[in-house]
């Protein structure tokens, strides 16, 4: 449809109006549109659905009670949003003050009514694609932005230049850090491999070649990860002729098990080779003079002097030396290892990375580098190990605490996203009880409690268990009583200010021995207590009790729960607001119902007394009429005239009503025979006029033929009433076919009948629309034109019944289009009987 992509995506509208039928008119446009529409009839309620739906686009009135839509417009403005929502003012005001109003108060549009429906529906769909560019451009503005600075900061803390190899077209992108590290020109600009590997010292090249080789050709174990990493380590020649020592990490990228590209980073660690070096000399120059006293002792000062463990091993794996450090994480003293073989020692390293990487050094003469945890000892280590003349010499440190640290922030990052699908599942649910089933359960499987209560507050300062959630091996207190006089209303005071109520360990705590007493009973040893607030007010607890044991609650569980107990506060508005609804739209369907039922016993009653008035006046007028005088006559011509009105009046009340009392099963009506029928009907008005009626061919539809017949009838009577006395009365009848497509998700094309009635007579200005379908109004005295203000009103009732809709087009003395949209087919009487005594009740 365009680039909205609204299938695929639809886009929220929300219709702002106080007239039913401009709701109704504005629904059809959007959702003929691709949109989803809600609606709401004043300010207030928009501004409440603003805030829960937050729509893509709002559609505002400009006049409306209980709030205009200036006031609500600039209200919503002043609420936060991340990006703005486009709102689009329609309103019949086109003075420049009105303009200027609705753009000050934060409009984005401003449409005048009539309203072009096709033109609302592009400037709704070009407001939607401005916003969502503008959305779309400050995120990606945004994401770049922290990108490059998180790179930024990550190069410039360690160092590190990045490099970007495509396979394919053997091009290498790198960053400007990786310049210096690679000893190349500041204005240089190779971008080839082989300029690369002509600034790495030519002793390594081949080994960086194949080790780049091997990363390349993907083994089975690796075939379904789509990467591979490799690291190197070689020499580059910088320009002045020194050499440095580079630290090279990447990863190789697949695609349908074709190398594509490698990325990766390198940083300078020629200092670390350095010190390594230096090391490596001491060590042999140690090993030189390892049967000289002297030099054995300064060996031995230079090892026990670092922070790093430190032991040595022989060709046979023995160990032949083991600093105080290596005692400690060890765990094993000097002579409890010295001349003992490390593998007998330490049998469970066989099978972990010290295997490998020791025989590697030794086998190979290089120096490695490692992490490795050893469960025995239950500790990380950080390994560097150093090939050495008469065997191995190995550093390395304890980062157990490190490691730890590392998973605690996993931890903690795993609970952030489970109390994230916590607030999913309690926001999938308006049913109260199963949203706090749900919390109960996942709180406790979340922080892994013995149970957790939701408790309900009274208004007393009693209250009840509402959910229970408990370990098999912890005892349920569902029905256990919970009050108790050590509770009183401090307590009640302080939770209603939010206050979170923790206690570790009941019997170290500062608290009342009765309430030391009162916890025990239901066997707790700790407890965490977080208030649920509804509407800024108190509305129960959320507890945790731990029974297996004291437990210290950290700042993270404590936020948990408070996070979870304002989500279901949340919840239970929701709820509330989703049951007063409900029980509002069944109030005032019994509403419509009764006034429905009333109209129709109060015009059948009234029409008894009212034909015993026009009796007797009848009688005087025969009997009588000589001896009232003209005084008399006159008083007598007003009753009747009055008495006439009364009858009319008393006739399309009783009309009204009988749309939906006396309505009649839909039958097949044929809309030419039925129009004939209703032309012999107003022969007379015709003539008297001296009017003509042009009748086209018309549809045969579905509906209650005596509605459909008064439908007709009405708007024929009025094009034939409301005419200039100079014009001759010219009334066309036409209809024709429509097809269109109901539903977003699902597209349904619905066939319609559109009945035209078009006159030549006075018209009307197109601001009263809204007007002339409502009961008792008027446009003109009755001295002009009589009747009583319900004709229209009966036929908005019979096309609302039949699932239709009725709207006129008009302009003043060039007469009035009056269209008439019915479906071909009704869907079943169901519908219909719902839409008469639901809340569109615009006659009164």
């Amino acid at each position: 449809m365009n680039s909205l992509k609204l299938a695929e995506n639809p886009l929220l509208v929300l219709v702002v109006d106080d007239d039913k039928f401009m709701r109704l008119q504005l629904r059809e446009a959007m959702e003929q549109g691709g949109y989803i529409v809600t609606e709401a009839e004043n300010g207030e309620q928009a501004l409440d659905l603003y805030t829960k739906i937050n729509p893509d686009v709002v559609l505002l009135d400009a006049l409306m009670p209980v709030m205009d839509g200036f006031n609500c417009c600039k209200q919503m403005r002043c609420l936060p949003r991340k990006h703005p929502t486009p709102i689009l003012m329609i309103t019949a005001l086109e003075d420049p003050e009105s303009v200027d109003l609705a753009f000050e108060v934060g409009a984005t549009d401003y449409v005048t009514k009539p309203i072009h429906w096709a033109v609302l529906r592009q400037r709704v769909r070009h407001l939607l694609q401005v916003s969502q560019a503008m959305v779309q451009l400050q995120v990606q503005k945004e994401k770049s932005h922290l990108k490059a600075e998180q790179l930024k900061l990550a190069l410039e803390s360690a160092g590190m230049g990045t490099w970007d190899w495509n396979l394919l077209t053997n091009e290498v992108i790198y960053s400007e850090h990786l310049k210096p590290l690679f000893g190349l020109p500041a204005d240089s600009n190779y971008r080839t491999y082989q300029a690369l590997l002509n600034s790495i010292h030519p002793e390594d090249r081949h080994a960086v070649t194949q080790s780049v080789a091997q990363a390349i050709e993907r083994d089975s174990a690796s075939a379904h990860a789509g990467l591979r990493n490799f690291s190197t380590e070689f020499r580059v020649i910088w320009a002045d002729g020194s050499i440095h020592w580079v630290a090279n990490r990447g990863q190789v990228y697949y695609e349908n098990a074709k190398p594509m590209r490698l990325l990766g980073i390198a940083m300078d660690i020629t200092a670390r080779k350095t010190t390594e070096q230096e090391r490596l000399v001491l060590l042999v120059q140690q090993a030189a003079r390892s049967q000289a006293e002297i030099s054995r002792n300064q060996i031995t000062n230079i090892i026990e002097s670092i922070t790093d463990a430190f032991f040595a091993l022989d060709k046979q794996w023995q160990f032949t030396y083991i600093n105080r450090q290596a005692e400690l994480i060890l765990q094993k003293t000097r002579s409890q290892l010295i001349g003992k073989n490390f593998w007998q020692e330490y049998p469970e390293a066989v099978n972990l990375a010290f295997y490998e990487q020791y025989h590697q050094a030794v086998s190979q003469q290089v120096s490695v580098q490692f992490v490795e945890f050893y469960l025995p000892l239950n500790i990380w280590v950080s390994v560097h190990a150093y090939p050495a003349k008469d065997g191995l010499s190995v550093y390395f440190q304890d980062i157990t605490e490190r490691k730890q640290n590392e998973v605690k922030l996993l931890e903690s990052q795993k609970r952030l996203q489970l109390l994230s699908e916590v607030t999913l599942k309690i926001r999938q649910s308006l049913q109260i009880d199963e949203i706090l089933k749900t919390t109960a359960t996942e709180v406790l499987n979340l922080l892994q409690a013995d149970r957790v209560l939701i408790f309900r507050l009274f208004k007393n300062g009693y209250g009840q268990i509402v959910v229970e959630a408990t370990t098999p091996e912890s005892a349920s207190i569902v029905d256990k009583n919970i009050t108790d006089e050590c509770f009183g209303e401090e307590y009640l005071k302080k939770y209603s200010q939010g206050r979170i109520y923790s206690i570790n360990d009941i019997e170290k705590a500062q608290i009342k021995p009765c309430l030391v007493e009162f916890m025990q009973s239901f066997g707790v040893k700790a407890k965490l207590v977080v208030p649920i607030l509804l509407k800024q007010k108190l509305w129960g607890l959320t507890i945790i009790h731990q029974c297996s044991k004291p437990r210290n609650w950290t700042n993270f569980e404590i936020e948990v729960l408070q996070q979870l107990a304002d989500q279901i506060g949340i919840a239970l508005a929701q709820a509330q607001l989703l049951e007063d609804e409900s029980r509002q739209r069944q109030e005032l369907a019994r509403s419509n119902s009764e006034l429905q039922e009333f109209a129709y016993i109060a015009s059948h009653d009234l029409q008894e007394p009212l034909r015993k008035i026009q009796a007797f006046g009848d009688r005087l007028q025969a009997q009588y009429s000589e001896k009232l005088g003209d005084r008399g006559k006159d008083y007598l011509a007003r009753m009747h005239n009055a008495a006439a009105r009364m009858q009319a009046l008393i006739h399309d009340l009783l009309s009204l009503s009988q749309v939906i009392t006396k309505a009649q099963p839909f039958v097949s009506v044929d809309l030419n025979q039925l129009t004939q029928e209703v032309l012999l009907d107003l022969e007379l008005a015709i003539e008297q006029t001296g009017g003509r009626v042009e009748v086209g061919q018309l549809s045969t539809i579905e509906a209650d033929p005596l509605q459909i017949r008064q439908l007709i009838q009405n708007l024929i009577s009025n094009a034939l009433k409301f005419h200039s006395a100079e014009v001759t009365p010219v009334i066309k009848v036409s209809s024709q076919m429509l097809e269109v497509e109901q539903g977003v998700a699902e597209k349904l094309v619905v066939t319609l009948c559109q009945i035209t009635i078009e006159d030549n007579g006075i018209g009307f200005d197109e601001k009263y629309l809204d007007r002339i379908f409502n009961v008792f109004q008027r446009l003109h005295n009755r001295s002009e034109y009589e009747g009583t203000g319900m004709g229209l009103a009966i036929c908005r009732k019979v096309a609302e019944r039949h699932g239709g809709t009725i709207t006129a087009l008009s302009t003043p003395g060039q007469g009035a289009t009056f269209i008439v949209t019915l479906p071909i087919k009704q869907a079943g009487e169901q519908h219909y009987s719902e839409t008469a005594n639901g809340t569109n009740n615009s006659d009164g």
